[in-house]
Parts: structure tokens; C-alpha cells; sequence
């Protein structure tokens, strides 16, 4: 397990560098030649009598995992709707969760030995090659759609930040299992792993949906549901409070695996780097290792184990705040003037229900098509909202309106560029 978490993080890592040195370059063939690599090694993993062979192509099934999985989160991170990455991501997490457990529950009731499971998978990663092809994510030409979330400014993000972000969900991963040893205790107890994908998944998709309507909320169901590794340390020996503390705690280690995700797509989107948006999964990997590593260092001895998460749990808190305030507590502000000026532009330029949801769009970055796709509507319908938009509000190109838009979102940007034009001798109607 151990060696499991630590090869999808170096998997994530090799990605997350390659992407960073060749942003769009044989992105599309990169992934899809990680996919057929992944599902041709899983024949000798799966077929394989050897215990030797089972836990070499195991490793590097997980270093691949870890690679696929990188892509997957740059996908997201590169062209998901902001306001959506939660949903997206947990959302496709739990349906992926529930769908393995049925696979096993399938797998008991009609044994798939031999050549069948497989085969199941290769159909499986043929399918996901034909969309990965078919889907047009991964152009060449395809360009960055994220937007800044908050107003500060990238350079602005200094390496003390960084510690402060990385830090905190290496810290988060630590704790949570040197408590609970995920998966570990499952073996333990005797308890069936397969059953603990149905609250897992619920925590995933509920985590998506409370972090996309508000941050500051998930972060804070993350941060109330690390007492529960203390819940399990302390009633390790009770069997029915175990088994309820047990289900408990599979529900909130969703939040944990959102949360830590969906803090590296902002900063990706903070950044203008889809680059960072895998790095999230990666820490979190490095933070489970080495909470499942001392979880079994120290399973004979509870004491041991609760002292070392309660001295753990004093700085994380503590990082966890300064967290909060240098992240959160700023988007609060920014996300209320945002919407009061969206409301006061839209009233001004007398924009109507549904020239204000494609308006929305427009500053989103998204084309003609998005939108038309994400409001169920005609490309031609979209082009006809959009130049009323642009004749109400005196703009030509969408550009023009973003910048219009920006100027009436910050009036200190307004004012220096008043300012500005007038030393240049320019006229207050031309500026």
C-alpha cells in the first residue's frame, strides 16, 4: 500500500513536468500511449501465478496510474468550468468508486479468472481512447480557459505560500491515516473494502458539490472531520462504535480527497498554470504513504499513535488558519463586489435574463460553442445574444467588453488609467 501511494505520486510528478515543459505538445498522444501502456501491463499483473511478477507489474501499474491520473487532473484543471471542478471531480471520483465495487461484488458472483478480467479492462481503455480522441480536450491549438479566481496577482505569490499550501495537505493526508491507516484497518477489523465504497463515494460527491457552491465551506468540513482518526484510535476496541466510526470516516475522507485537489486548481487558475492543478493528488499521495507507513510502524501501540497525531494536529491546525485567511477570507470580499458589479453593469447596459447568463460566459472565456453547449441552445442563438450584448454596451469585439467590464470591477484600474491617458493628452470620451 505503502509502495502503492508512494509510485502514483512520482506518476503524477513525471506528468505534472512533463506538462510543465511541453504544455501542448503530443499531449493527446502522450496520454492515449499511457493508457495503452497501463492496460498492457495489467494482462501479466492479473495473469501472472507469480507473487514476484504480481508485485512488480502492480508497481508499475501504480506509477501509471499515477501518470493517467495527472492527465486527468490537467484536463480539469486546463478546461473545466471553474465553478464546476468540485463536481467534476468528485462527482467522476464516486461514479468510479461504486462502479469498482459493483465490479467486485460482480466478481464474487461470477468469478472472472483468467482472461476475463482483462479483456473487460482492455474494452474499457478502448472506449476511453476513442473519447479521449474523439472529444477534442487535448488539441494542439486549444487554449487556456481558467480564470483568475481572486484579484491578486500571480507574481504575487511568494514561496512562503507555497510551503503554506503544500504543507497543509501533505499534513491533512498525514494525520488522516496514521488515525484510520487507510485501507490498512480494513484488513485489520476483517472488514469488506468493497462495502466502504458506498459512503466513500457519497463523501466525494458531496465534498464536489458543498466545495463548488463555497471554498471556505469545504475547507472547513475538512478541517471538522479530522477528529474522527481520533474517534478510531480511541474506540479501536469497541466492535459496533468501530463499524459506525469506520463508515464515518470512509464519508469524510472524501472531503479530504476533494479538498486538497480543488486547492490546486485555484492556484492553477491563480497562476495560469494547468500545470500545478495534479500536484494537489500528488502531496496528497506523499501524505498518505507516510501516514500509512507510521500507522503500522505503531499499530500495537495506541498510545504511540494518538500522541503523534495530536502533536501533528496542533501545527496543521495552525497552517490550516493562515491557510484560510491568506486564501479564503480575501475571496469572500472579492466574490461579493463581483456579483454586486455584474448586477450593476447588467442593470446599467439593461441586459435581459438571458443576455446576463451569456454575458456570464463571455467573461468566462468560453467560445460560441461552450456556451451554446452549457445553456442547451443554437450556436446561432448564442452569436444573436451576443451582439446585443456587444450593441448595448457600446463594445465591438469581446475583448472590449471584458476590459469594460474590469474597469467597472476596479475603479482603482479605472483611475489609473484616467489618469494615465490624461498625461498622455487623451480625451476623457476616448479613454
Amino acid at each position: 500500500m505503502v509502495a502503492g501511494y508512494t509510485l502514483q505520486a512520482a506518476g503524477i510528478g513525471i506528468t505534472a513536468f512533463g506538462l510543465r515543459k511541453h504544455p501542448t505538445n503530443e499531449l493527446r498522444r502522450s496520454f492515449i500511449a499511457a493508457i495503452i501502456l497501463f492496460t498492457a501491463i495489467s494482462f501479466p499483473a492479473m495473469l501472472t501465478n507469480s507473487t514476484a511478477g504480481a508485485i512488480v507489474f502492480g508497481c508499475l501499474m501504480n506509477g501509471l496510474c499515477g501518470v493517467i491520473a495527472g492527465f486527468y487532473l490537467y484536463i480539469i484543471g486546463r478546461r473545466g468550468d471553474a465553478n464546476r471542478r468540485g463536481v467534476i471531480f468528485g462527482g467522476g471520483y464516486a461514479l468510479a468508486t461504486v462502479s469498482v465495487g459493483l465490479w467486485a461484488a460482480v466478481g464474487q458472483a461470477i468469478p472472472f479468472r483468467g482472461w476475463g478480467a482483462p479483456t473487460f479492462a482492455l474494452l474499457l481503455s478502448a472506449g476511453m481512447i476513442w473519447m479521449i480522441h474523439s472529444s477534442g480536450l487535448l488539441s494542439p491549438d486549444e487554449t487556456y480557459t481558467g480564470q483568475l479566481s481572486r484579484s491578486r496577482a500571480p507574481e504575487s505569490i511568494k514561496k512562503r505560500d507555497w510551503l503554506l499550501v503544500c504543507g497543509s495537505v501533505v499534513l491533512i493526508s498525514l494525520v488522516k491515516n496514521l488515525g484510520f491507516g487507510f485501507p490498512s484497518a480494513d484488513i485489520e477489523a476483517g472488514l469488506i473494502p468493497e462495502i466502504s465504497r458506498i459512503p466513500y463515494a457519497a463523501g466525494l460527491a458531496l465534498a464536489g458539490l458543498i466545495n463548488d457552491r463555497n471554498r471556505r465551506h469545504g475547507m472547513l468540513c475538512t478541517v471538522s472531520a479530522l477528529i474522527l482518526p481520533f474517534l478510531m484510535l480511541g474506540l479501536a476496541e469497541e466492535p459496533i462504535a468501530c463499524v459506525i466510526s469506520w463508515g464515518l470516516d470512509y464519508f469524510f475522507f472524501g472531503f479530504f480527497s476533494v479538498f486538497r485537489v480543488v486547492l490546486f486548481f485555484d492556484l492553477a487558475d491563480q497562476t495560469r498554470h494547468p500545470d500545478l492543478a495534479p500536484l494537489g493528488l500528488l502531496l496528497g499521495r506523499m501524505g498518505d504513504a507516510a501516514g500509512t507507513t507510521l500507522y503500522l510502524l505503531l499499530a500495537g501501540n495506541k498510545i504511540a499513535l494518538i500522541g503523534i497525531a495530536a502533536i501533528l494536529f496542533v501545527p496543521m491546525v495552525f497552517i490550516l488558519f493562515l491557510l484560510h485567511q491568506w486564501l479564503y477570507e480575501p475571496e469572500i470580499v472579492q466574490q461579493r463586489s463581483e456579483q454586486e458589479a455584474f448586477e450593476v453593469f447588467c442593470l446599467h447596459n439593461d441586459l435581459t435574463a438571458r443576455e446576463r447568463e451569456i454575458f456570464r460566459l463571455i467573461l468566462a472565456n468560453q467560445t460560441n460553442g461552450e456556451i451554446a453547449e452549457a445553456l442547451f441552445i443554437s450556436e446561432n442563438t448564442v452569436k444573436y445574444h451576443v451582439k446585443n450584448v456587444l450593441q448595448k454596451t457600446g463594445c465591438k469585439k469581446r475583448g472590449e467588453l471584458q476590459n469594460k467590464f474590469t474597469m467597472a470591477l476596479y475603479p482603482s484600474v479605472r483611475e489609473s488609467t484616467n489618469i494615465f491617458s490624461e498625461s498622455e493628452g487623451a480625451t476623457s470620451k476616448n479613454v
